[in-house]
């Protein structure tokens, strides 16, 4: 069965990557244990349900217990993975301050803007130059405006957040993250480290390590949530179940989805009207693809091969796992 035409066009670019040719397609892989990967789904999507009640998302990280989430990220990978890699440089950066100054200064200039509008619209009205119905329409603009800031905010925050990167400089990685909630810096923080040590093994970063990486996201997470009393869970398991149920639409065929699949809230799949409404920052396409069929891969290779197949895919001299 073919795949669709969507997947059709970045296949090569995919298969450029290195993918042997040993190994079956990501998504062949995927659709032949497309029941499976439904239950991991659907197990996972109950355990959100659940972890939300659970741990405070916690207040926003300072730079102490920055450092102190980030030693002990490092320390739980190299158990983990049993390789003894060394940590990368933290570059915390104070986002709340950036995006406290940026707001304030657009809602004045947006509310200035509003009034002046206000002002010459109404006394056009009262000297009779408007209509009732003229001085309606030229008010509505002005409304408008005074909306602005709210998706501005929540837009500048998201993308604030979700800047978290993992970089390399003279030949030292380093992981670039702001003073987000602890929960979150947590979540975040796991999944550059992983890249971190990815590169360290001399791994790139294409389909099979983006999965790895999202997984051993939700193992720290998990283990640390525990540990902090925080909910480091939700940001990587909203992800996750993301990229879970895009690659079972994608992998689908000709099975129909069931119901409660289509309940799963996604950060990708909202449209373009809703996201501008939201202030949701708007996503890659192909970068989707290469991480939900990642996560969706490694999500079935660790259902059949237990938490060992963190440890074996980033020791295993082979460049992938065998599946």
């Amino acid at each position: 069965m073919e795949g669709s035409p969507e997947l059709r066009k970045i296949q090569r670019p995919l298969e450029t990557r290195g993918i042997p040719k040993d190994i079956p397609n990501s998504e062949t892989f995927v659709r032949a244990h497309w029941d499976i990967l439904l239950s991991i789904l659907e197990r996972h999507w109950s355990e959100l349900r659940e972890v939300k009640s659970r741990y405070p998302k916690g207040p926003r990280t300072t730079l102490e217990r920055a450092e102190k989430f980030f030693e002990r990220t490092h320390r739980y990978l190299v158990s983990l993975t049993q390789c003894d890699i060394p940590p990368p440089e933290l570059q915390f950066l104070p986002f709340s301050k950036q995006l406290a100054r940026s707001t304030l200064i657009f809602s004045t200039v947006v509310s200035s803007l509003a009034g002046v509008l206000f002002y010459v619209t109404l006394a056009a009205h009262t000297r009779g130059i408007l209509s009732q119905g003229e001085t309606v329409l030229l008010l509505l603009p002005a409304c408008s405006l005074l909306y602005l800031p709210i998706p501005l905010h929540r837009r500048t925050r998201i993308n604030m957040e979700h800047s978290c990167r993992y970089l390399r400089e003279g030949g030292k990685g380093h992981i670039v993250i702001g003073d987000v909630r602890e929960g979150m810096f947590i979540s975040f923080c796991a999944h550059e480290m992983a890249h971190h040590f990815l590169r360290e093994r001399g791994r790139g970063g294409g389909l099979w390590e983006e999965g790895w990486a999202r997984w051993i996201q939700l193992r720290v997470s998990e283990a640390l949530s525990r540990e902090y009393s925080v909910d480091a869970l939700t940001p990587s398991l909203t992800l996750l179940l993301g990229e879970l149920k895009e690659a079972l639409m994608l992998a689908r065929g000709d099975r129909p989805i069931p119901a409660w699949v289509r309940k799963v809230k996604s950060p990708f799949h909202t449209g373009a009207f809703t996201r501008w409404v939201k202030g949701e920052p708007s996503h890659s396409r192909e970068r989707l693809f290469v991480h939900a069929l990642g996560t969706a891969a490694f999500a079935l290779l660790n259902e059949f091969r237990g938490d060992d197949i963190f440890k074996e895919f980033i020791g295993d001299k082979k460049p992938y796992p065998q599946l």
